[in-house]
């Protein structure tokens, strides 16, 4: 009803302009450069005395003038300023005298004097008109209000209203110039779905049609983060056809699916029912080639999924011509082509299958050309790039040259694809030249963050970062600017980080394929505060890191790098002097370290050089987010090269990701550490940044960060007696860490985990510490969105503290990882 009313609106409406326009240009040739003897604006719908004000102001703003010549094109332009302003515009042009005069009747818009609210039983007025956003007494614009009322519409179906219909009437009232509307609502059932029952289904099946399912049970707690539970019919449509088509794949090709809505007891609810009539169970009997004598039969029937007397599945043969598609692409016949015809048997329950091949020619890779790339360097794009010209052709190359361009995020649309070579090649044989085009993207971000963790506290971050960074643009910055800065390729960071209990400066930058080779070199600088390992001191430092990593293969990877740094503990002497009565510390009856300890902390500062390699075997199968894979990483670095410390490390880091069943994942990590001294060099001398912690968020959950492992043996330096649960650590040089994890993805929102942790940290060489050990279970939620660091809470459960100062069981961290 609302939108037939509409459209006759907007038919009349465009019927009055256009024929006031048509007849304007029909009588221009008439009208063009007369002089304009008089403009008359006659206001409608206002009060008398803000009449002649409003038409002073609409005609300061025409561009037709009174005493000028008459222009169409502007009076056409006025018409259309006057039209997106005003509530309806009726122009009139007459000769009088010789002379143009020109009469525009004007009705402003009109104000909303009420609205009317009809039928939200449910729903509290308030809530609606905050919702609709369009206030009593405000100008009533059409095209406005429609949007604001979709919006409303909108509304409804997100609370879950799936019956609800709105329509809406408006009263004009012309002595006032005003409207009132009146919106009337049919509520109708809410649709937050109770539960979602099965009939016809087996549990196995119940379970992997649930989760393909985008229609979820509705979760007090979840659902209003992800938007789920809510009714929906677009996703019942989706969803119905999801469960079909699975239905079908299982052999039931004639399978019908019912998706009804029924009332649940508890009120504002609704249960949805799924029905399955399965029909007639067929099955793939004789399966045959025809067309191929590049490739036998058997060699093709290996690779198809497919196989007499299993049940007959659609998809399966679509994946079955793709396999074969595939097969000839990669050996270079990129032409080739697959069908199949399905026949059914004279008993009605199978299926032949007869598939036609056809070959075509063997092509190699003729040109590559990169079109559409004015920022990034073409040697840039050819880097990721597997086709190599004279080679065979490999479709599958193409797809993963294609994929990678998509991946390092440079653009954003990429299309590689195989054209007829431009030019006959001498060479013997077909070629084919490679297009790759692609749409530059942003690839510069700046970001700022506010965070908590139980580690640190509160903190905060900004960082500017350039994925696709030029360092030879800084050579000719005055001419080309910042877009000299881009297109090389490279990697560079620059981070501020301020926090309770630490900050850090950083600026990095990585060049990949240095002078076109596989090694990707570059360079960390860094300056850094922390405290939040102990409060009676903190560690400073500045170093900085040259590198370079050579890719092996797809798998593996080797380092080497060069560091220098310099680091300095800065130590409260009044950390533990109790406060006199007026406030000041008492530093007579002062429980400081001894002097011995200043010294020993003190002496570990200094400054270290240091070589090291690194070895990586990554078989993971997502760089952020895996489940399943091995990623093993061992590093050895020697420290002595120079500077205040002499000893040599080594680590041995192991991850495995292994999926047991229906997307539960387990995970297991082994680390081992190990610091060896040289030159008969005491573990005091070590500087306490080089040492290592244990305990916290991914360390240990359930304890208190750093909190495990050899603290400082404090002494009252009057009465030479130990003070008592005295915790500061001092870290250790021998450190194994185990950590087993059971997770499972929560309604696409995040992963839930249970997990068993135990550590052990020791002031001795290679040795085995005493372990600690906690059990637990938390969440890693994507709350800021994908592709953006998780948000890791948690409670474990320390099986074996020391001391009440040793645990700290609730733990929140943002960019908590496995």
């Amino acid at each position: 009803m609302f939108f037939n009313r509409m459209h006759k609106f907007i038919r009349l409406s465009l019927f009055v302009i256009l024929t006031s326009l048509s007849t304007l240009n029909a009588l221009a040739p008439q009208f063009e450069e007369m002089r304009v003897g008089r403009i008359e604006i006659q206001i409608s719908g206002k009060p008398d005395d803000s009449k002649e004000q409003l038409a002073t102001t609409i005609r300061n703003r025409l561009k037709t003038k009174q005493g000028e010549s008459f222009s169409q094109a502007a009076f056409d332009a006025d018409l259309k300023m006057l039209v997106q302003d005003y509530d309806r515009i009726e122009p009139l042009v007459e000769i009088h005298e010789g002379k143009i005069e020109i009469k525009l009747n004007i009705w402003p818009n009109p104000t909303i004097q009420r609205i009317r609210w009809e039928g939200n039983e449910r729903m509290r007025t308030s809530k609606l008109k905050s919702e609709l956003g369009i206030a009593e007494g405000s100008v009533y614009d059409r095209q406005k209000f429609n949007e604001a009322f979709h919006n409303l519409k909108a509304f409804y179906v997100k609370k879950g209203f799936f019956e609800a219909e709105l329509d809406y009437s408006v009263a004009h009232d012309d002595n006032t110039n005003s409207v009132v509307i009146n919106i009337c609502i049919r509520e109708g059932r809410a649709g937050k779905i109770k539960d979602i029952v099965f009939s016809n289904f087996t549990e196995e099946e119940q379970k992997c049609i649930l989760q393909m399912m985008v229609t979820k049970r509705y979760n007090f707690f979840l659902s209003w983060l992800m938007g789920t539970g809510i009714y929906n019919d677009d996703m019942i449509l989706h969803d119905k056809f999801q469960i079909l088509n699975y239905i079908q794949n299982q052999g039931y090709a004639d399978a019908k699916v019912d998706l009804e809505v029924f009332e649940a007891k508890q009120d504002d609810r609704i249960v949805i029912s799924v029905t399955v009539d399965r029909g007639k169970r067929y099955y793939f009997d004789d399966i045959t080639i025809e067309g191929n004598t590049i490739y036998s039969d058997e060699e093709l029937m290996r690779c198809i999924p497919i196989r007499k007397g299993a049940p007959y599945s659609p998809e399966k043969l679509i994946d079955s011509v793709q396999v074969i598609t595939n097969y000839y692409g990669r050996n270079g016949y990129i032409d080739a082509f697959a069908n199949y015809i399905p026949k059914l048997d004279d008993n009605g329950c199978s299926y032949k299958i007869t598939m036609h091949v056809e070959e075509g020619d063997q092509y190699r890779v003729g040109l590559i050309k990169v079109i559409g790339n004015h920022c990034t360097q073409t040697k840039v794009i050819l880097h990721e790039t597997l086709l190599v010209p004279g080679e065979v052709f490999n479709l599958e190359k193409l797809k993963i040259t294609e994929r990678r361009l998509c991946n390092i995020g440079y653009f954003n649309n990429v299309n590689v694809y195989a054209v007829k070579s431009t030019e006959d090649s001498v060479l013997p044989g077909c070629y084919r030249d490679v297009h790759i085009e692609v749409e530059e993207g942003s690839t510069g971000n700046l970001g700022a963050s506010v965070g908590f963790s139980t580690a640190e506290d509160i903190f905060a971050s900004i960082s500017v970062t350039e994925c696709n960074f030029n360092i030879k643009g800084l050579q000719c910055f005055s001419e080309n600017g910042l877009c000299g800065l881009r297109g090389g390729g490279e990697f560079a960071h620059l981070a501020l980080s301020l926090g309770a209990k630490s900050s850090k400066y950083a600026l990095s930058w990585t060049k990949p394929y240095f002078m076109d080779t596989p090694w990707s070199v570059g360079f960390d600088i860094d300056r850094s505060m922390k405290c939040y390992v102990s409060d009676d001191y903190s560690i400073k430092s500045v170093g900085l890191a040259l590198h370079g990593t050579y890719e092996c293969n797809a798998f593996m990877r080797v380092g080497a790098h060069y560091r220098i740094r310099y680091s300095y503990n800065d130590i409260d002497l009044n950390c533990n002097c109790p406060v006199d009565e007026n406030g000041h510390k008492d530093h007579e009856d002062c429980n400081v370290p001894t002097l011995q300890s200043i010294k020993e902390t003190e002496a570990a500062d200094g400054m270290i050089s240091a070589l090291g390699y690194t070895w990586q075997y990554n078989t993971t199968n997502h760089p952020i987010c895996p489940t399943q894979g091995l990623r093993s990483t061992a590093q050895f670095e020697v420290v002595g090269l120079g500077g205040d410390a002499h000893f040599f490390s080594f680590a041995y880091l192991n991850c495995w990701y292994y999926n047991l069943w229906n997307k539960l994942i387990f995970k297991a990590r082994g680390d081992f550490r190990f610091i060896q001294p040289m030159s008969g060099q005491r573990i005091e001398r070590i500087p306490l940044e080089e040492r290592f912690f244990l305990g916290g968020d991914n360390l240990v959950r359930g304890y208190h960060a750093y909190r495990l492992g050899p603290v400082f043996d404090e002494k009252n330096t009057q009465t030479d007696q130990a003070v008592p649960d005295y915790d500061d650590p001092k870290g250790g040089i021998s450190m194994q860490l185990f950590s087993f994890e059971l997770s499972k993805p929560i309604l696409g929102c995040g992963d839930a985990f249970v997990f068993f942790d135990s550590g052990a940290l020791s002031s001795r060489k290679w040795s085995f510490g005493r372990f600690y050990s906690s059990y637990g279970l938390g969440a890693r939620l994507q709350v800021f969105g994908n592709g953006s660091p998780p948000l890791m809470v948690g409670y474990g459960w320390p099986l074996n503290p020391k001391n009440d100062s040793q645990v700290k069981q609730f733990f929140i961290t943002v960019g908590g990882k496995f």
